[in-house]
């Protein structure tokens, strides 16, 4: 039997700012502060692609109370670091700061958040470097394989399958970003997450300068949905894309799960994930990089986002052994299916996965991302009880049942592109 040991502080305080928002806090003894500004500002609430990303990477470029050069000068010699991230539905900026600095901090990061500037000068430098990296991109197998792969699975025009290319980038204005950010980055929707050295004249502070403004009437809150009506996935279920110049191929293989996650099914689905290929002893690494030597890496994963749960199957391999590399994925697909795992086995991989559980909520810091993970994604600690409940009582007999339903070769989406 695997026991994942209770952590009576993996959920944070609950702190009411004056406007009746939440402030989640996750104190502890370290003299650094980490500062989390959550929006629901992801891109797929932009009209114009990129716009998501430019106005939460801007914000924190420049206020009207200073400039791109003295907030950089500012930062530096503060040692404070700024982090700022946007996925499909959510964005998120973090401020990592030591406790003494905060009292010179917050004030900046008041004039930010209210009174961001947009300077032309760092839209430029933001749409040059997103040039450049899109342009690489089209030359990057693994890249072009998780855009086919995600636009089979959802269509090109739901958010999920929607992607940027290089002529987005000139579309891109001041005006668009800015009018992006005033219209989704609400201070009085905002979510406070702060971890670290967090006391009372901190959370007084953060309530002085972020609590008073109202909440909207109606907070966007999009949610996808696997179902057709919403999904417009490509006919095609086995999609091959040459990339010029490319002497690897990217195998992508995977589907839309019909789970939620507060499935008992979807605890368990992660032990069979993990068992597949989601550790070095995997069965898709021990017969496709060990055996085989098709490939340095080869993995199974979940992705959870708000509704949907997509899995897939990736790995890079010589061109010349593409094929080869995708039909032993099915072979192991088909295997699972046919023939329960044995005890020895079962037991590894509970282990395995009960300690990545264990070292992702290791640290104050480690917590605070999984929570704020979990705000993004809608999950709560009904998950950790399920997975905790799985890695218990799951048995040989179940996986292989799940595989039957969920690993059917036939219901699978496979991308290939590079050297084909």
């Amino acid at each position: 039997m695997i026991e994942i040991p209770a952590i009576s502080t993996l959920l944070p305080e609950e702190h009411r700012l004056s406007n009746g928002r939440k402030l989640y806090a996750f104190p502890s003894s370290t003299e650094l502060v980490k500062l989390d500004l959550l929006f629901e500002a992801g891109t797929a609430y932009q009209t114009l692609k990129l716009s998501a990303g430019a106005a939460n990477r801007l914000y924190v470029t420049a206020s009207e109370a200073m400039d791109a050069a003295q907030l950089s000068e500012f930062l530096d010699y503060r040692g404070i670091i700024v982090d700022s991230n946007a996925d499909a539905l959510r964005c998120s900026t973090s401020f990592y700061t030591l406790h003494r600095h905060l009292d010179d901090l917050l004030p900046v990061v008041d004039d930010l958040v209210h009174r961001p500037s947009f300077p032309q000068g760092e839209l430029e430098v933001f749409k040059n470097k997103r040039r450049q990296e899109l342009m690489a991109l089209r030359q990057k197998s693994h890249e072009v394989a998780r855009r086919l792969f995600y636009e089979s699975l959802f269509g090109r025009e739901h958010p999920l399958g929607r992607y940027a290319d290089v002529p987005d980038v000139d579309l891109l204005t001041r005006e668009s970003v800015k009018a992006f950010y005033d219209r989704y980055h609400r201070v009085g929707d905002m979510t406070i997450v702060v971890s670290g050295k967090v006391d009372d004249r901190l959370l007084a502070a953060l309530d002085e300068r972020f609590g008073h403004e109202c909440p909207s009437e109606e907070v966007p809150h999009m949610v996808f949905s696997p179902s057709q009506s919403l999904c417009h996935p490509a006919a095609e279920s086995h999609i091959v894309k040459p990339v010029s110049g490319s002497v690897q191929t990217t195998v992508r293989v995977g589907r839309v799960l019909p789970l939620a996650w507060e499935s008992a099914d979807y605890a368990r689905f992660m032990i069979l994930t993990t068992l597949l290929g989601g550790y070095f002893g995997s069965r898709l690494m021990q017969n496709l990089r060990e055996d085989k030597g098709y490939t340095y890496g080869i993995y199974a994963r979940t992705q959870l986002y708000r509704g949907v749960i997509v899995f897939y199957i990736t790995a890079d391999v010589a061109g010349s052994v593409a094929k080869e590399a995708e039909q032993e994925i099915i072979h192991e697909l088909r295997r699972l299916a046919e023939k329960p795992v044995g005890e020895e086995e079962l037991n590894l991989v509970k282990v395995v996965l009960a300690g990545d559980f264990i070292r992702s909520v290791d640290g104050i810091f480690e917590r605070s991302a999984r929570f704020c993970d979990m705000l993004g994604t809608d999950i709560t600690e009904q998950f950790t009880e399920n997975l905790r409940t799985a890695l218990n009582e799951t048995t040989a007999e179940q996986l292989r049942e799940l595989a039957q339903r969920l690993l059917n070769p036939d219901d699978m989406t496979v991308c290939l592109a590079g050297a084909v």
